[in-house]
């Protein structure tokens, strides 16, 4: 601390360490304004052998790795036997394994992204693994093209390592949330000790949030500071107590209640843990613990919380709208034998134009014309739009295939050049139940902070088509929403490769 610390105070903090004497680190220890400890029912129970969340770590970077070289490993040896008749070399797909997991773990690792909160909060989106995959194998060609050293390995086992290698990796990534959940509530990994300080209206609560089971934190101590500011002699006595106690039990976290933001108890709290090797923290309960990526950040000299950020930054937009437009003009000039006959189609069907545009609501509410191919006798885009059903008859012959196999939306091609929507995103709604629903459904809105797409998060879930309720609508709204938290151009092609092969997109199409 700054400042001297009295033979008083000493005394105290001396017998507050010697009060903990004998106790276990696994039970819960309470330093009270008045030095007195707190009983608590809490106790954490390990394991004898529970790894430390370092050991984890590594032990889950070194099944990955492994579990790579294996998958290599064995699609050389299969592909090999089975086009060739013999198994190959061996070391060969053991050392381009190793290059693809070293590659792929070590992106990972850099961004500590082995750590027990990642992989319990499940951070590693599907997207994020499919673009590191991806990227891989793109430094394996590159390097493989510099060496001259293609030759020495077959061009369609990487395409079977690829694929199996993206199915290998996606599953571990799912397993290891799951498992590290699972070992954590068994206590086979330590959770980091963490002592609270808070008014003794809040320590509980705060607790309670910490003490979460599926969290890698423990309160093994806790501090309780009068509501009201004490004498300086007090809060120094306090705060003595809670720096013994903590260096007593090898306290690696500190988390400071938000209701102590005084800025007199503030300051001397922070100077007083300073000298401590712990993390320190302030808790953000209430309004700012609902936004999860809330950082510090500066506007010249002045330092603020910032809660929210844009879902796409300056370049994320950038490399997403070229790739719109590279894939969607490349798609019109290869489709377009296709367009001419769904439209000569559609005119013997039935009377009526080809296409069929309708008001939609698209990036930030800027409205625009959908196109797609005419599927039904109408042309509603009035304030009232009744949705199609199934056995709808105004749905005619061509446009019943063209609906269920979702050819009738591949004219929003045309959109996504103009820019007014992307491949990928929440589908625009009619601007009638856009107004219907805003109204209902309190995060709907949000759903326009991005582009609208031809396919999204929610449609290769099984999202798609009528809405009977309204909360079939708030579980689309749902995917929406965990869509435009983590999109990104892996998690883009992610969903256009679920757009291509996954049965619940035709699910519901009407």
């Amino acid at each position: 601390m700054s400042h001297p610390r009295g033979p008083a105070n000493a005394l105290l903090g001396a017998g507050m360490a010697l009060a903990c004497l004998g106790r276990s680190d696994e039970e819960d220890v309470s330093v009270l304004g008045s030095a007195r400890r707190l009983a608590s029912p809490n106790i954490v129970r390990f394991s004898r052998f529970a790894l430390t969340q370092t050991s984890f770590g590594a032990a889950a970077f070194l099944i990955e790795l492994v579990s790579i070289v294996l998958i290599a490993i064995a699609t050389g040896m299969t592909y090999h036997w089975l086009v060739y008749g013999e198994q190959g070399f061996v070391e060969t797909y053991a050392a381009i394994g190793s290059l693809a997991g070293l590659g792929y773990t070590s992106a990972f690792l850099i961004r500590d992204e082995y750590a027990i909160g990642v992989l319990l909060e499940g951070m590693r989106s599907p997207g994020r693994v499919f673009l590191t995959w991806s990227l891989v194998f793109i430094g394996l060609s590159v390097i493989g093209f510099l060496t001259k050293s293609t030759h020495v390995f077959s061009r369609g086992w990487l395409v079977v390592f690829f694929v199996c290698g993206l199915a290998g990796v996606l599953s571990l990534n799912a397993v290891l949330s799951r498992a590290v959940a699972y070992i954590m509530a068994r206590g086979w990994v330590r959770r980091r000790k963490v002592m609270i300080v808070a008014t003794d209206r809040d320590i509980a609560s705060l607790e309670k949030e910490i003490n979460d089971g599926s969290t890698g934190f423990w309160v093994i101590a806790r501090t309780a500071v009068p509501q009201i500011a004490g004498e300086p002699k007090e809060v120094e006595a306090v705060l003595d107590a809670a720096v013994a106690n903590a260096r007593m039990l090898g306290v690696e976290d500190i988390v400071i209640s938000n209701t102590l933001y005084r800025s007199e108890f503030l300051e001397r709290a922070v100077n007083a843990f300073n000298v401590l090797p712990i993390a320190l923290h302030l808790s953000t309960s209430g309004l700012v613990g609902r936004f999860k990526d809330a950082r510090i950040a500066r506007f010249g000299q002045t330092a603020t919380l910032s809660l929210t950020r844009p879902p796409l930054g300056p370049f994320e937009a950038a490399t997403k709208r070229w790739f719109d437009m590279v894939a969607a003009g490349v798609a019109l000039f290869i489709l377009s034998p296709l367009f001419a006959a769904i439209a000569l189609l559609i005119k013997l069907d039935s009377p009526g134009p080809v296409f069929f545009k309708q008001r939609r609501r698209g990036y930030n509410t800027e409205e625009f014309r959908i196109w797609k191919f005419r599927t039904m006798s109408s042309l509603d885009d009035g304030d009232v739009i009744i949705q199609a059903t199934e056995n709808d008859r105004r749905i005619t012959a061509v446009g019943n295939f063209l609906r269920r196999t979702s050819l009738d939306e591949l004219p929003q091609l045309i959109n996504v050049l103009k820019g007014e929507m992307s491949l990928v995103g929440p589908r625009p709604h009619a601007v009638a139940h856009d107004r219907f629903f805003e109204r209902r459904i309190e995060l709907y809105p949000r759903r326009l902070n991005v582009k609208p797409g031809i396919t999204g998060w929610a449609q290769v879930n099984g999202f798609r088509g009528e809405t009977r309720t309204e909360e079939q609508m708030r579980q689309r709204v749902d995917h929406d929403l965990y869509y435009i938290d983590n999109c990104s151009l892996g998690f883009d092609l992610y969903i256009i490769l679920l757009t291509l092969i996954s049965p619940k997109v035709g699910r519901n199409a009407r």
